[in-house]
């Protein structure tokens, strides 16, 4: 008797198909990766654009406080920009200048150059002065050539190999015939007047060249209300009281101008006046806790004091100061208000503590001020609920750019774990229709109460979509909620 196998048919993917489809699946998800990658990069382009126009902004608004007289050459008006509150030269080793912004540092070019006016002719041109190249032509029929100032700031900045930027330009009219300002000078104090005594007010002395029937004066460019007044009887001798003590620590800018009886004035006068009299204080509102990567996240509000030029962070295994291990030293911290501690130990609870820098009177080396209250960090935390509804409305208060304002509730209860609470609210800010992360963390809300206002009003007249989540006193942080858009 013959045996016969019956033939059995197999079905099924061969190798090839499998590696094709695993292949094909790949490229799919590797593109979507890429169009993520590059939605996130045109966000922080968009931001970085922000920050240098408004830095250049503020360079040739700046630009009008220096004295006419003063403003002749770029070295002169870097000089007095970068003594400026918030366009200090952050660059080391007398490199370029620069000023770092929101983690962005940003490059800046100056110049400047004098224009005589076609309209009223052209006069002879004084001695080392640099006109600008399209003036009229020179000659002797304009009694003042110099008839105003041109200010130029080109701002740029690198990400991600490209260098961009953006240029704006101001004019600085010359101030005419009337009164100039000689000096303006903090009584008993002499340059570079760095106040480091405790009162509750500062004489300021105002010069003039000439009598003045009036003199103002203002302080970070806002006209002050309180008038000098004559100091003798050549009406050339004017003093005013500052009242500085509830004033931060920093630098301060002060311009006085004075006006003859038909109320022309000549040349401003402009000076920084330094106050450094008390330590900087402990940071507030200092929150972090353990992320999903095996390290910890710090962070804290930044001061408010004008001299701040850094911060530094320490842990410790008990909530004294005693005995800690510097995690964010001061020298590669500077003014970030984040901190990454890479090697926390391996315990129940560890603790964070953080102090901030200023400048030691007279010698300029970096002193500390007060550790913050400890940050207690746990293993284990449950995140708080999150707010259950965000509201966004937009408005467009006068001619500026629209307002976002956001309300929402504060949850009932705050957080699952006994004791813990709600420390802030974390606003995100992306372009519609994007997903946030991480580098779309917009704001950090303080308040108290059940009902809570937030408001953009930075919003560059783009529309945004909002997000926001609440964050424990651990560190541990709800889901977002959102979005809603305005704008």
């Amino acid at each position: 008797m013959t045996c016969r196998r019956g033939h059995v048919e197999q079905a099924g993917f061969t190798l090839v198909e499998v590696l094709v489809a695993a292949f094909v699946l790949m490229v799919g998800v590797l593109s979507m990766l890429a169009l993520f990658d590059l939605a996130n990069a045109t966000t922080v382009v968009d931001r970085q654009r922000e920050g240098a126009t408004s830095l250049a902004r503020e360079i040739t608004e700046g630009a009008r406080s220096v004295p006419f007289d003063e403003l002749v050459s770029t070295v002169s008006l870097n000089a007095e920009l970068q003594a400026m509150p918030g366009l200090e030269d952050d660059s080391a080793g007398g490199g370029p200048y620069t000023v770092k912004r929101r983690g962005t540092v940003f490059t800046v070019v100056t110049s400047v150059c004098t224009v005589d006016d076609v309209k009223d002719g052209g006069g002879s041109r004084p001695s080392g002065a640099s006109f600008c190249s399209d003036s009229t032509t020179a000659d002797t029929a304009d009694a003042n050539p110099e008839d105003y100032r041109r200010v130029k700031a080109t701002v740029s900045w690198t990400h991600r190999g490209i260098t961009r930027s953006v240029t704006q330009t101001g004019i600085v009219n010359n101030p005419g015939s009337g009164p100039g300002v000689h000096s303006v000078v903090p009584d008993g104090w002499a340059a570079p007047y760095e106040i480091t005594t405790d009162v509750p007010a500062l004489t300021i002395r105002i010069t003039t060249t000439d009598p003045a029937k009036v003199v103002s004066w203002s302080l970070d460019g806002t006209k002050q209300s309180t008038a000098p007044v004559q100091s003798d009887g050549t009406a050339q001798l004017w003093t005013v009281d500052w009242q500085i003590a509830a004033l931060d620590d920093g630098p301060y800018v002060i311009t006085a101008d004075a006006f003859d009886a038909n109320g022309v004035s000549g040349p401003s006068r402009t000076e920084t006046i330094t106050l450094n009299r008390y330590l900087p204080r402990k940071p507030g509102h200092v929150a972090g806790g353990r992320n999903g990567l095996g390290s910890v996240d710090i962070e804290w509000a930044a001061n408010t004091e004008r001299d701040i030029i850094g911060y530094e962070v320490e842990r410790t295994d008990a909530a004294s100061t005693e005995t800690g291990q510097v995690v964010c030293g001061f020298v590669a911290q500077k003014l970030d208000t984040t901190c990454i501690d890479p090697s926390p130990p391996d315990a129940d609870a560890i603790y964070y503590h953080v102090r901030a820098y200023d400048k030691a009177p007279g010698t300029g080396a970096p002193r500390p001020g007060e550790w913050s209250d400890p940050l207690k960090v746990i293993r284990t935390n449950q995140p708080p609920f999150a707010p259950p509804r965000v509201d966004a409305s937009t408005t467009f208060p006068g001619t500026s750019s629209a307002v976002v304002t956001l309300t929402f509730q504060r949850p009932a209860p705050q957080d699952p774990d006994p004791g813990d609470s709600i420390a802030f609210f974390r606003i995100y800010r992306v372009d519609p229709g994007a997903q946030p992360g991480v580098r779309d963390r917009y704001d950090r809300w303080y308040r108290e109460g059940d009902s809570l206002t937030w408001e953009d009003i930075h919003t560059g007249g783009s529309k945004h979509d909002y997000y926001v989540s609440a964050v424990d006193t651990n560190y541990a942080e709800s889901v977002m909620v959102g979005p809603v858009s305005g704008g």
